[in-house]
């Protein structure tokens, strides 16, 4: 028994973490990181301030692990498109398939760390900046195959790589649950916009 409740106990925490940095984000989002604070975190939640402290830490540490997930989001996205095979017309649907699914399910996520990085800690900013460069150069490595097999326009592959993230990264600013496209049938219309051939 001890042993099955240990990843019982993590995966409770790990969901009571996630439900906090969910909380705050939604805060950030409203309010603003400078003006939002831990008490309105606790209070959306129906939890104690200790408890904010207890789970994920301060304010500055809420930011922190907002900008970590986005971070996870991205290196994800990449990590499973890249797997999905060695075509690169099918990586490169499978990235924005699983980075599209990333920024609607953590749609406050990326609003904050859009809006609000400034916050950051220097250390911080500089790990998730360097891995968003290396995503966006991996992602276009992927972008200039497919236009050498001549599904992509003949355009500079860095300004269709940046077409194609925008495209994405924006999706947390519209997209409503309640609405009649779900994250795969947005992927999928992203994927025809910039003319990349259906999936057979």
């Amino acid at each position: 028994m001890a042993a099955s409740s240990q990843p019982e106990r993590e995966s409770a925490w790990e969901e009571k973490r996630r439900r906090i940095l969910d909380g705050a984000a939604a805060v950030f989002s409203s309010r603003g990181y400078g003006k939002g604070t831990t008490k309105e975190i606790a209070a959306q939640l129906g939890l104690s301030q200790p408890s904010i402290y207890h789970y994920v830490g301060s304010k500055a540490d809420l930011l922190r692990e907002i900008a970590l997930q986005v971070d996870r989001d991205m290196t994800t996205a990449l990590r499973d498109g890249l797997a999905a095979g060695t075509d690169p017309v099918a990586q490169l649907r499978a990235i924005i398939t699983r980075f599209t699914a990333a920024v609607i399910a953590n749609h406050l996520t990326f609003a904050v760390y859009r809006s609000e990085q400034r916050w950051l800690e220097p250390a911080v900013a500089e790990e998730v900046q360097r891995d968003e460069r290396e995503f966006v150069a991996a992602v276009r490595r992927v972008v200039e195959k497919v236009q050498a097999l001549g599904k992509l326009p003949d355009a500079p592959s860095s300004v269709l790589t940046f077409a194609i993230l925008n495209m994405v990264s924006e999706s947390h600013r519209w997209y409503h649950q309640e609405g009649s496209l779900d994250p795969a049938s947005v992927a999928e219309t992203y994927c025809e916009l910039i003319g990349l051939p259906p999936q057979d």
